[in-house]
């Protein structure tokens, strides 16, 4: 299924806005694809930049090899930053306008840049990027700008673009994808919910993963056990996952399965698995309003690029105050 059919059925406000300006040549030059994180908002803007690119009044083919270059990267007149996977630094605001001061290298003539995760940067860097929001070099530069927490940007950004809001809150129509793929039920339910996407390449032995699954486990196994909590980090995540983006991998997992099953206790859910039922009965004797507080918490902060270690010695200290 194409990016713009996969737009059309999950999102049919920001697929209506985004067609309706293609068709009458009424494209904004700053956009700001808002909503909780899902990865079609990266997908649509690289749809939006190929269309802008195609230049024909309507959403772009996305097969022909100017459409494949920019979504690999490969077209020189895009620029992408991706903010989810390191923060947004000033040398990154600097290259952009650098680059966006330059005659267009492609026949197209024009430049779009996206940033994703946009609120992983400081204001000082933000305010760059809106000081060349209010001065573009000409008409030919397009901005795409992705935040999962629209609240925390500068009302002057926010004010300056057109906003997309996508709504889609419901990822179960993927455990079906993910039970086909192999996996068993819970492990479908839980993915389905924290990726918010299929991908069919994803291993079914995935580390982080499988890994972040366990040591949930053993943490709601643990919650009386107020010396094993930090015994459970430092052994297990700190030796297992040295290196840096391991680490942040299977703590991303860890925190996202970890609030997800504290939401399920407190909606009392019923999932048709022992093991995850039993899980959820522990949960709910140890206060689980108060951990998801604690757990959401850390989560917020993983977002701002926080050293995720000194995170999890606050998680665990946390818990055995609690406790």
């Amino acid at each position: 299924m194409s990016i713009k059919e996969r737009l059309r059925d999950s999102e049919p406000v920001a697929y209506t806005c985004l067609q309706n300006a293609l068709r009458e040549q009424k494209v904004a030059h700053s956009y700001l694809f808002s909503g909780e994180y899902n990865p079609l908002k990266i997908e649509t803007a690289y749809l939006l930049a190929q269309s802008i690119i195609e230049g024909k009044n309507d959403f772009a083919c996305e097969t022909c090899p100017t459409c494949v270059r920019i979504r690999n990267n490969e077209y020189y007149d895009i620029i992408y930053i991706d903010g989810y996977q390191k923060t947004i630094k000033k040398e990154d605001a600097s290259w952009i306008l650098d680059e966006f001061s330059k005659t267009a290298l492609e026949a197209a003539g024009k430049k779009v840049y996206i940033l994703a995760n946009i609120n992983n940067a400081s204001t000082k860097v933000l305010n760059m990027i809106l000081k060349f929001m209010e001065e573009p070099s000409n008409d030919n530069t397009f901005g795409i700008f992705i935040t999962d927490r629209k609240e925390d940007l500068l009302p002057t950004i926010i004010s300056r673009c057109q906003d997309i809001p996508f709504l889609t809150r419901d990822f179960s129509f993927l455990i079906e994808d993910y039970q086909k793929a192999g996996f068993d039920y819970v492990d479908a339910y839980l993915l389905s919910d924290i990726r918010h996407s299929f991908d069919p390449d994803f291993d079914l032995n995935d580390p982080y993963y499988l890994n972040a699954k366990e040591y949930v486990y053993q943490t709601i196994e643990n919650l009386d056990n107020k010396n094993y909590i930090p015994v459970l980090f430092y052994k297990e995540f700190y030796t297992a996952f040295k290196d840096r983006d391991d680490f942040r991998k299977c703590t991303d997992h860890y925190l996202a399965i970890m609030i997800k099953m504290l939401e399920d206790c407190l909606e009392k859910k019923e999932i048709s698995d022992e093991e995850y039922m039993r899980h959820l009965d522990l949960l709910r004797a140890h206060d689980p309003v108060k951990l998801l507080d604690i757990f959401e918490r850390a989560a917020d902060k993983c977002e701002v690029n926080a050293e995720r270690r000194l995170l999890f010695d606050a998680i665990s200290h946390e818990i055995i105050s609690y406790i």
